[in-house]
């Protein structure tokens, strides 16, 4: 995968996101057929991304040395290694 536009991302209207200086845009949140408020809370998400991105990755990088984790597919560290290789185009 191609790494994304460096964060951090920010709203640089209600429904549109940009990088933190505004030089790239990033997306522009549809708001054909939803309300406005959704359409701002889909904007924030998109902008908080790279965030929970790295978040999710610093949590895993700590539970990999964890010899106890639980694995099962329903765990919580087998959603969040979801995540990131949702994010990152590991898997689809």
């Amino acid at each position: 995968m191609t790494k994304h536009t460096q964060g951090p991302w920010k709203l640089a209207g209600p429904t549109t996101v940009s990088n933190s200086d505004q030089s790239v845009g990033i997306a522009n949140v549809c708001t054909y057929s939803i309300e406005e408020g959704e359409a701002a809370a889909n904007g924030r998400l998109i902008a908080a991304s790279p965030d929970l991105l790295e978040a999710l990755q610093m949590v895993d990088r700590i539970w990999s040395h964890d010899q106890t984790v639980n694995l099962d597919p329903e765990s919580p560290v087998a959603q969040i290694r979801a995540a990131i290789a949702k994010a990152t185009g590991e898997i689809k």
